[in-house]
């Protein structure tokens, strides 16, 4: 039978979405909210590009292989530790993978230790190789480490040394050799007095008088903490003119030091104590950046230039312009003083926004060896990179927003072999630290560091201040120094306090029980307790309430993916809503059960998303969101599925897809109505001007069909239960003499039945002559459900054939 062209049109039309669906990466098609699976010859996953198992987008690379071993590394002592070189280069020559990460330096003074994370002491980020430092007081043995970006490490080096640090030598000085006497007036100057030099020990009694000291020589830094008492002073020695304002502070002093004796009459003024935190800062460096000279450019391909008559920047109306990611460090180097608290302020704005990327900074101060050459990152290695960026790291200062003024401090050195300090500290109680080899700072700018293309920013003023101890006295009380450990436990009570601001202190409504605390453990949070724990809280990472029976409700905007979270009593499950950022200016929003344990799995949960112009509501696994199974929702724009749905085995599926006015069914259909009823199970019902088919069935050609007028067409072989067929054979008794043969068939469906017959014969009715052999009739009688006779005469007795059919109504 030929096809109609409705046919036709179906065929094609299927056969192009294969085509296209076969074509769709070819012709740079895209994977819609879903992962491409990179594996490798033996089937081993290597990489998932595309939407990841925590929600977010990505290549993320995985299982590689391990890289080559490095070639060994090059030892050297230095002060304070010893030097590891690596000449950039592998193992037998071997070719630098395209997924190597870096080499990483291991350290220990164990023979034979085995790489660990405790012996990580920094690492080498280019192929080009370098030279770090590694800190240490005692030999050690080095090997190296390489890893690829899969996190995947290579077999270690053979260790070498030991080595240690380069020996320091002193002549000492006996007790109370330096006296009056022996100095020249005006011998002992600022220049001459290491830090921390002046210890008691080192001064004789009444050693040191008036003609001895250049007015100002002596300063804060100058002086061990209580070195000077009174058996080391001569009486009047001390007068204002050879004091620096700064210069005897508190910790400088031992305890009842200072007597009668000892000071000269009129030299305890003003000008010789300190008077309030302004006279506290000593200024270290101010650039209004007029002057290109005191910058260098030290990495990126940015460009910069000196602007002036910037009639909105600061004092003298100069910025630096930079366009480009662009990296810029301070020419003069700063002496570090671990005892004192560096202030570093940086003002700065976006002009043009990046073209692509975004315009994120990064501020703070370069480490400087004590050579004023080498510089000392946060992991002693020198290196521009990884700074200490205590002003900000990766803070954008978006386009249009004006001038931005941030404060970052740093303040002494970290403990020998841990790293210094690399992310903002703006918080003056809580500085930053340097690593234990600076000895120097420089300013460190790096501008429009996220910027691919484009972008320009300006920058008016950098400022390294030291802001001394010691300032607190009857003049004036600095912001944030008065804490609950500095006043008497009775010292406020029962009074009104208005006005002013409370700074580094921790507030409460009580000391146990039932409260409310403000700032506990300098922690920057808000409690609310019961009367045995904290049930409610409101800091940085949100906002967290605990009910009665133990259940927690936790709002965290500070979360990867900002989120709703409902945790049980227990605290061993979950449920939470979170919105998703997929491309810019999306707010996507994703409902989450917890988990529980089902096909295999112990982290099954239902997820519904709503997305981008979608939703959908599906039984997923938490480590993988991508790995539906069970009933699934999901709706479109232009279409919308119910049903059932397995990623692994997609022939399992069984759903319906709605489209505008069509219904597809996509597995097999089944009508299994739940009650008994009147009405139809299966009813379909087309409007008066339709003139398509009502009913089509379909499989390699068309093989039922009922046309708008109830015409019906079988290509198969049609059964039905009223009606019955079949043959017999009947041998008449004699010549023209009618004889009958009972036939049986299973019951028929129906009342009134009628029988049909025909001879398969080639002699129908009387021969010529009379009497040969011609079949002269056919018939049935006694027609019943289940049985009935069939009849045949015919001219002589030869056995005939006769078929038959009963059919019931």
């Amino acid at each position: 039978m030929a096809r109609d062209l409705t046919s036709e049109v179906a065929r094609i039309l299927q056969e192009l979405k294969e085509v296209k669906r076969g074509q769709r990466y070819a012709h740079g098609g895209s994977i819609e909210d879903s992962a491409l699976e990179v594996k490798d010859g033996s089937g081993s996953l290597r990489a998932i590009v595309g939407l990841q198992g925590d929600g977010t987008t990505a290549v993320n690379i995985v299982n590689g292989p391990p890289p080559p071993t490095p070639s060994a590394p090059i030892l050297g002592s230095v002060l304070g530790g010893i030097t590891v070189s690596w000449d950039g280069r592998l193992a037998d020559d071997a070719v630098l993978p395209l997924d190597w990460q870096r080499v990483e330096v291991h350290a220990s003074a164990v023979d034979g230790f085995t790489p660990a994370l405790e012996t990580l002491k920094t690492t080498f980020e280019t192929p080009q190789g370098g030279t770090v430092v590694v800190a240490c007081d005692e030999p050690v043995y080095v090997l190296l480490v390489a890893r690829n970006t899969s996190g995947t490490p290579s077999p270690a080096t053979v260790q070498a040394g030991p080595l240690g640090p380069t020996p320091v030598v002193a002549d000492d000085i006996k007790d109370g050799i330096v006296t009056t006497v022996k100095l020249a007036d005006d011998a002992v100057t600022q220049a001459k007095v290491a830090v921390g030099a002046i210890g008691t020990t080192e001064i004789t009694d009444d050693a040191i008088t008036t003609p001895k000291i250049v007015a100002g020589a002596v300063q804060t830094a100058q002086i061990a903490a209580e070195a000077v008492n009174a058996s080391k002073l001569a009486a009047g020695s001390v007068t204002t003119l050879k004091l620096d304002a700064l210069a005897v502070t508190a910790d400088k002093l031992a305890t009842n030091s200072v007597t009668a004796g000892k000071i000269a009459a009129g030299a305890v003024t003003t000008n010789a104590l300190t008077v309030g935190i302004a006279q506290s800062i000593g200024q270290k460096l101010t650039d209004s950046m007029g002057d290109a000279t005191l910058w260098q450019q030290i990495a990126d391909a940015g460009t910069w230039q000196v602007l002036t008559g910037v009639t909105d920047a600061g004092t003298g109306g100069t910025v630096i312009e930079v366009t480009g990611r662009t990296a810029l460090e301070a020419r003069q180097n700063i002496p570090f003083d671990p005892d004192a608290l560096y202030k570093v302020t940086v003002r700065l704005r976006t002009t043009v926004a990046p073209t692509t990327g975004s315009p994120t900074v990064y501020l703070g101060l370069a480490g400087v060896a004590a050579d004023g050459v080498t510089r000392v990152n946060t992991a002693g290695a020198n290196d521009f990179s990884l700074q200490h960026y205590v002003v900000a790291s990766n803070q954008a200062i978006a386009a249009g927003t004006g001038w931005t003024t941030i404060t970052g401090y740093l303040k002494g050195w970290a403990a020998a072999g841990v790293n210094g300090t690399g992310t903002p500290r703006l918080d003056p109680k809580t500085p930053g630290v340097a690593h234990a080899n600076v000895r120097y700072v420089r300013p460190l700018i790096r501008l429009l560091y996220g910027a691919t293309a484009g972008g320009v920013q300006q920058i008016d003023l950098v400022t390294v201040e030291t802001v001394a101890t010691g300032v607190v006295n009857a003049v004036n009380i600095a912001n944030g120094a008065i804490t609950a450990d500095k006043l008497d436990a009775n010292a406020i009570t029962g009074k009104t306090i208005t006005g002013g601001s409370i700074t580094g202190a921790q507030i409460q409504t009580a000391a146990s029980g039932q409260r409310i605390t403000i700032n506990e453990g300098d922690a920057n949070k808000l409690l609310v307790y019961n009367a045995t724990e904290a049930i409610g809280e409101l800091s940085i990472r949100g906002l967290l309430v605990k009910g009665t029976s133990g259940a927690v409700m936790w709002l965290d905007p500070s979360a990867v993916l900002p989120q709703l979270r409902f945790d049980n009593a227990s605290g061993t499950n979950s449920a939470y809503f979170q919105m998703a950022e997929v491309n810019p200016g999306d707010a996507n929003l994703q409902f989450f059960t917890g988990t529980f344990s089902a096909d295999g799995f112990t982290d099954r949960l239902w997820r519904q998303y709503m997305g981008n112009d979608f939703l959908r509501i599906e039984r997923i696994r938490r480590s993988a969101s991508a790995a539906f199974r069970g009933g699934r929702i999901n709706l479109r724009n232009d279409f919308a599925e119910i049903g059932y749905m397995d990623a692994d085995l997609p022939g399992n599926a069984g759903y319906h897809q709605y489209q505008a006015g069509a219904v597809s069914s996509k597995g097999r259909h089944l009508v299994e109505p739940q009650a008994a009823s009147s009405d139809t199970a299966l009813h379909v019902t087309a409007q008066s001007g339709h003139t398509g088919n009502l009913i089509r069935l379909f499989r390699d050609g068309e093989k039922f069909s009922v046309d708008k007028d109830g015409n019906t067409n079988v290509t198969g072989m049609l059964t039905a239960g009223n009606i019955a067929t079949g043959t017999t054979t009947i041998t008449p008794s004699a010549a023209h003499t009618p004889t009958s043969a009972l036939v049986s068939f299973p019951a028929l469906k129906g009342t009134t039945f009628r029988g049909y017959a025909t001879a398969a014969t080639t002699v129908p009715g009387v021969r010529t002559p009379v009497g040969a052999q011609g079949v002269t009739g056919v018939s049935m009688s006694s027609v019943t459900s289940s049985n009935a006779l069939v009849w045949v005469n015919r001219e002589n007795t030869t056995a005939t054939i006769v078929n038959w059919m009963v059919i019931a109504s």
